[in-house]
């Protein structure tokens, strides 16, 4: 077993999983931050940061964005000497730059939630219309282009890109973007066309949001991120791209609901309805975020007794209420806590 940990973990790890005291643990993990996670994490930090939207950011944020990525992977690496075999990490330093551009992702999200769908927006056409790619380079940043430029190491510079609205009649194309008969992929093939070179795909979305100056809205409840998304069973929706951030934004909240205590998650997704007051929770399967099974996992139920009740969701807080032994007036608290937590988590998405 032991020759099998070594195999799948990372050997910067394999000291922490030594049967070492309180102490000298504490003292492996300070090391693995000071010497391997550090520089990493402040990479990132400055890079996607600093060159993203051209905005600078101030060293409080940085210092934010920082102990967030460190306190997540404080949390890791005790989850790792926990159960190696259920977390096993071949690449400590790629598990770092995980962790910290995921930080890095969600403070943009707080800051530029606008800029933030129109990046997700841009990156769908990308990676889904014929003729595009997405790639990483030798730096393991992503780099966007014609699929034929592939592997292609000579990408744009940043003044090659400020040099876009030099071009009146691609300026108008790409103002287009903000309109609802918006030519994504006629603009970008003008785009990539102008630059004869792939760009990097951090510069790139960084430059047309700047160019385009879109205005940024907090996210202020879970009602109203509600009503922005919509909690719609159907695919309809005004476009393609729509309903791709609808989909990102499903997976997030579902994730986020796996998170709460089992009793608020009863309270709520029992009783989760839409704009008209039906039951949504069948947009989660309907949609290919969660199974009914896991639906039934997360509501700790056999997938038959759930599919048993199925038809009467939404259902009322009194039924709630009895399956968990509650009072009605509990449950609707319970349901309002985890409104609560989800409405805090959710604006670092949005």
């Amino acid at each position: 077993m032991g020759k099998k940990q070594s195999a799948e973990i990372d050997p910067l790890l394999e000291p922490l999983l030594s049967p070492a005291g309180n102490q000298q643990i504490d003292d492996i993990i300070s090391e693995l931050v000071t010497l391997h996670a550090e520089p990493v994490i402040k990479g990132i930090i400055s890079y996607k940061l600093h060159l993203n939207y051209h905005h600078t950011i101030a060293q409080t944020d940085a210092d934010d964005i920082y102990q967030e990525a460190i306190m997540q992977l404080l949390e890791t690496l005790q989850q790792i000497r926990e159960r190696p075999d259920a977390n096993p990490v071949s690449d400590l330093r790629g598990l770092v730059a995980v962790i910290a551009r995921h930080a890095c992702s969600r403070w943009m999200r707080r800051q530029f939630p606008g800029r933030h769908a129109f990046k997700n927006r841009l990156y769908y056409i990308l990676t889904r219309q014929r003729g595009f790619a997405l790639w990483q380079n030798e730096n393991k940043r992503l780099v966007a282009g014609f699929s034929v430029w592939q592997g292609e190491k000579n990408t744009a510079a940043g003044w090659q890109l400020e040099r876009l609205s030099d071009d009146e009649g691609l300026l108008s194309r790409m103002r287009s973007l903000k309109t609802k008969g918006e030519d994504w992929r006629g603009t970008l093939m003008a785009i990539f066309d102008y630059l004869g070179k792939p760009v990097e795909f951090d510069k790139l979305a960084g430059a047309l949001t700047e160019l385009l100056q879109l205005e940024d809205r907090p996210v202020e409840s879970i009602e109203q991120i509600k009503d922005t998304f919509g909690f719609e069973t159907s695919a309809g929706g005004p476009d393609a791209a729509w309903r791709v951030e609808k989909r990102i934004f499903l997976q997030r909240l579902w994730e986020e609901i796996r998170q709460l205590p089992l009793n608020q998650r009863v309270a709520l997704l029992l009783n989760l309805r839409d704009s008209k007051g039906g039951g949504s929770i069948a947009l989660f399967p309907a949609l290919r975020i969660a199974s009914v099974h896991h639906l039934a996992e997360a509501v700790e139920m056999s997938v038959e007794k759930l599919a048993g009740m199925w038809n009467e969701l939404p259902l009322e807080d009194t039924r709630i209420a009895g399956l968990l032994q509650l009072t009605r007036q509990q449950v609707i608290n319970l349901r309002k806590a985890a409104r609560k937590r989800l409405t805090g988590r959710l604006k670092e998405f949005i």
